[in-house]
């Protein structure tokens, strides 16, 4: 075996250490079983839902068959890229810059909280960033599998809010429709604010950076951004279990919807 296989091996075993360590899970399930907190199979619970949405509109040129498998293929691809980079963070952040732990007393006896920026503070820097894309993802795929069952109302760009607020008046009623709408106004709309401005304003990496160096004589300010920074791979887990969640809310909101639309196939 060549050495670079021999050290992609060895990484490859140590992530999976650090999955079981910090109890990350993929929605296929450590075992491949791929079932859900309810303990419904992903795969056939699925297809016995959504085959009744294609049904309604067979021979209807004016709305197309909508393709569940690849859907649900890159829904589970989201949740192991989420997975497999907070898995990064957690790996990382033994190793990153503590300006508590790295404090400096000068001459004038002020303590100084230095901002060092090694190896493992840039890339756990630049796993973070990753992680709020691949949440979005996961979410974004989301909105699709819900918009799907009303494709005369979501035409041209579909997003996970803009669903939940279009839907929101009709179905907030529903159970399963409340917990995506609960969800989306108390957790994703804070993600989706810091994944913008890190997209399209300033990256997390930057931005933390210069808000370090505006303290670096405050030890309190110093110790809230570490304790915020150092929190990323708990923030990141928690919200891979509330994904996986999600999944079970908008595929029953999709079995009541089969009803209440009248969606059914052909005895």
């Amino acid at each position: 075996m060549d050495e670079a296989r021999e050290l992609l091996e060895a990484y490859n075993r140590k992530i999976v250490s650090v999955y079981i360590e910090h109890e990350l899970s993929p929605l296929s399930g450590h075992d491949g079983s791929y079932l859900l907190s309810n303990g419904k199979a992903l795969f056939s619970w699925e297809s016995e839902i959504t085959r009744h949405r294609n049904c309604h509109y067979d021979g209807n040129p004016s709305i197309s068959r909508f393709n569940y498998m690849h859907l649900l293929d890159d829904i589970l691809l989201c949740s192991d890229e989420i997975l497999y980079f907070t898995a990064q963070l957690f790996l990382y952040r033994p190793y990153i810059n503590n300006p508590l732990r790295n404090s400096i007393n000068t001459n004038t006896g002020t303590a100084f909280f230095p901002v060092i920026v090694n190896t493992a503070t840039r890339r756990y820097q630049m796993f973070t960033n990753v992680c709020y894309e691949k949440v979005y993802n996961f979410w974004d795929r989301i909105g699709d599998l819900i918009a799907s069952y009303f494709p005369s109302i979501f035409t041209g760009h579909i997003y996970f809010g803009n669903v939940i607020d279009r839907l929101e008046r009709q179905y907030s009623g529903n159970a399963d429709f409340a917990w995506l709408l609960d969800f989306k106004k108390n957790h994703y709309v804070k993600y989706n604010e810091e994944r913008i401005k890190s997209v399209h304003n300033i990256s997390l990496a930057t931005e933390q950076k210069w808000k370090q160096l505006g303290h670096v004589t405050d030890e309190e300010k110093t110790r809230e951004l570490v304790e915020l920074i150092q929190g990323y791979p708990e923030q990141f887990r928690d919200m891979h279990n509330l994904s996986k969640e999600g999944v079970v809310k908008a595929l029953s909101f999709l079995e009541f919807l089969n009803g209440e639309l009248g969606y059914a196939c052909p005895e």
